[in-house]
């Protein structure tokens, strides 16, 4: 591994790359405003940045040229939420609801802007409970996945485990080649601090994530990031806590399979 200088000479070296590609696709926009593409590309280097304030400006642009397009409202809407601005978040996202009242990833949304707030989840259990009865009857299967992987992040945030293992363990049972059930069981495991029970559900992720998959990459870096401060929180006794904050906000993200870009 480098040591701490070349790590820190090797960031600044990546920050000042990222920088390069920022002002090319700026020039480039210049010209050419109206290339989704480009946009798209810049909003991610904005975020990789950490320059949520104009990524959401590039978002704006992005939902002016595909107003029909709701994946750019919705994650407006995430980076609000990942930079504890819950107001403007939980806006968007009963806004989409009022459109399409079973749209999972913005009940995902309001649940994370819920628990940043501090808020019951008594109401919002209510409304994702009739969300996924009416997926139910009108036999829209992988919604009603998507609802019961939801649920079962609440329980986690809720530290509830053994419930959210149950619900994990019949989505299993359902469907064994869906391969988010394990990835969620093993960040359970690992906040529950059994390391032999989590490896074997990451061992099995591992196994059945497609190789082609567009979030393989994704779902990866979040296994190997519980894994690492798993293994450091037993000499760190402080990093537990850490290890659960962190698990439990992204949990509800690598489990429902959903990432239009990497925060």
């Amino acid at each position: 591994p480098p040591l701490p200088g070349e790590a820190a000479s090797e960031e600044k070296d990546n920050d000042a790359s990222l920088g390069e590609e920022e002002r090319a696709l700026e020039e480039h926009l210049a010209q050419h405003p109206g290339d989704i593409d480009a946009l798209r590309a810049l909003m991610e280097l904005k975020i990789k940045s950490r320059k949520l304030p104009e990524a959401i400006g590039v978002i704006d642009r992005l939902i002016q040229l595909e107003p029909n397009d709701d994946e750019w409202v919705l994650l407006k809407a995430q980076i609000y939420s990942y930079s504890g601005d819950s107001d403007p978040a939980t806006k968007i996202f009963e806004e989409v609801l009022e459109k399409d009242p079973l749209r999972v990833e913005a009940y995902h949304g309001l649940v994370m802007a819920y628990s940043e707030d501090g808020r019951s989840m008594s109401d919002m259990l209510k409304r994702i409970e009739a969300a996924m009865n009416k997926c139910k009857r009108e036999k829209k299967a992988s919604d009603v996945r998507d609802f019961k992987l939801l649920l079962a992040q609440i329980r986690v945030m809720e530290e509830k485990y053994g419930e959210a293992l149950k619900v994990n363990h019949e989505l299993k049972k359902e469907e064994p080649r869906d391969f988010r059930p394990y990835l969620c069981q093993g960040i359970i495991y690992t906040l529950m601090r059994k390391r032999e029970e989590a490896e074997k559900k990451f061992e099995q992720f591992e196994k059945l994530v497609p190789k082609n998959h567009p979030y393989r990459e994704y779902f990866l870096d979040n296994m190997f990031a519980t894994k690492f401060f798993s293994d450091y929180s037993v000499q760190r006794e402080g990093l537990v806590e850490e290890l659960r904050e962190l698990e439990v906000k992204d949990v509800g993200r690598v489990c429902m399979g959903r990432k239009v870009t990497e925060f």
